[in-house]
């Protein structure tokens, strides 16, 4: 082939690639506009549904269910309130020179180790119970006749406890509350008799779980304490409500249900969701060539929880521009299912995010470690192929004048 037939069956593919379609939707495993997506923000919905048919809210409502739990049924827990655990420190006070009196703190095996009596099991019992058990031991080892060992016990500090948090939250496995560093210790209230341990309750633990997702069921949350289970409601953290937030101990397990469907009032910081979120950005758009020029830095993927994907886009700078040529951009927003696993991908044209006043129906919440992609207009893909063309033609040019 010579060189002016490569060159015209180049300029031929390149224009022909300039013909093809601007944008291939992007496909998903399930499918994000019927009952396997996530959100009800992420279906295709027409400026106007069609009659008969729900808006996206309403779609998305239909789908939630009630968990089973109830608080009919289960058990009340033994109050965790006063339970002991692994590293909580207790004062023990007996009258007799003999007596073991003093603080100590519970092995990590849950047992108290006295000198008198030898190693006592605590862990799990409430301190009342503890004040029973040794009696009963100082008197069944001789120290004190029946009805004379006047056992008081009294918690000081609570340690930091490890429970398992499962169900619907970002970050499911055990975690650690109520861990403070030595200096953080305030050895005032420590020899104060009485501990208020806020740090070991129940919304911290959903908190150090990365919180729950937008799909739980926080009117139904199971605490499942020795062997017995305790259903609680956690709504009143969403408005100020009061709410049982119960103290949890070492070994607790909490499960959090799914309703099957996402709520936007979950989408928000509080005490048991996510303050804010990471997102990666990425916006490789003309005129901004790089991620650096379009100032996408920390600060622009560190967004408050409940930020939508149009923010999103504005902090990537891949909104506004030129109008009449840049501005009818394309974006995709690469997320996971947290219900099924799987990875969506959903495509949205900018400038609909931005005119359309049925906006908030479509428009996502970004939930953390999504992704954003910017995409340029079909008028500066055009011209980038026709400065191609040009570039390939002008270095034709030169081969023919300096190549003999």
């Amino acid at each position: 082939m010579t060189k002016r037939g490569l060159m015209a069956g180049l300029l031929l593919s390149t224009a022909l690639a300039a013909c093809s379609p601007a944008w291939d939707r992007p496909t998903n495993a399930s499918d994000v506009n019927t009952d396997e997506g996530y959100m009800a923000e992420r279906r295709d919905m027409p400026a106007r549904p069609a009659a008969g048919k729900p808006s996206p809210e309403r779609w998305n409502a239909m789908r939630c269910t009630d968990s089973p739990a109830d608080a009919s049924g289960f058990a009340a827990p033994v109050s965790a309130q006063m339970s002991l655990s692994p590293g909580d420190l207790v004062r023990i006070s007996l009258p007799g020179d003999d007596a073991p009196s003093g603080s100590y703190k519970v092995d990590s095996d849950g047992t108290l180790s006295l000198d008198v009596v030898g190693k006592l099991s605590v862990a799990g019992i409430t301190v009342q119970q503890a004040e029973a058990e040794l009696a009963q031991r100082l008197v069944a080892r001789g120290h004190y006749r029946p009805g004379f060992a006047r056992v008081t016990m009294r918690l000081l500090d609570r340690a930091a406890v490890r429970v398992s948090v499962s169900g619907a939250v970002f970050q499911p496995g055990q975690v650690i509350i109520n861990q403070r560093a030595p200096n953080e210790t305030d050895t005032v209230r420590q020899a104060a008799t009485g501990d208020h341990a806020i740090g070991r309750s129940l919304s911290v633990a959903l908190s150090n779980a990365a919180g729950v997702r937008p799909d739980a069921d926080i009117r139904r949350v199971v605490v499942v304490h020795a062997g017995t289970r305790q259903v609680v409601d956690l709504s009143g953290m969403l408005d100020g409500q009061p709410v049982n937030d119960v103290l949890l101990v070492d070994g607790d397990r909490v499960e959090v249900p799914s309703r099957g469907c996402f709520q936007a009032k979950l989408a928000r910081p509080s005490p048991i969701t996510p303050a804010g979120v990471r997102v990666f950005l990425s916006n490789l758009t003309t005129p901004a060539s790089s991620n650096a020029s379009s100032a996408v830095g920390r600060d622009q993927t560190s967004l408050p929880y409940g930020t939508r994907f149009l923010q999103a886009l504005i902090s990537a700078n891949c909104v506004g521009g030129t109008q009449s040529t840049n501005a009818d951009r394309w974006a995709v927003l690469i997320s996971v299912n947290p219900i099924s696993g799987e990875s969506e991908v959903i495509e949205r044209r900018i400038e609909g995010l931005v005119r359309r006043s049925d906006r908030d129906g479509f428009n996502p919440v970004m939930l953390p470690g999504d992704a954003v992609a910017c995409y340029d207009s079909a008028f500066t893909n055009l011209r980038d192929v026709m400065r191609t063309i040009g570039d390939i033609a002008i270095s034709g040019t030169v081969a023919r004048v300096f190549i003999p």
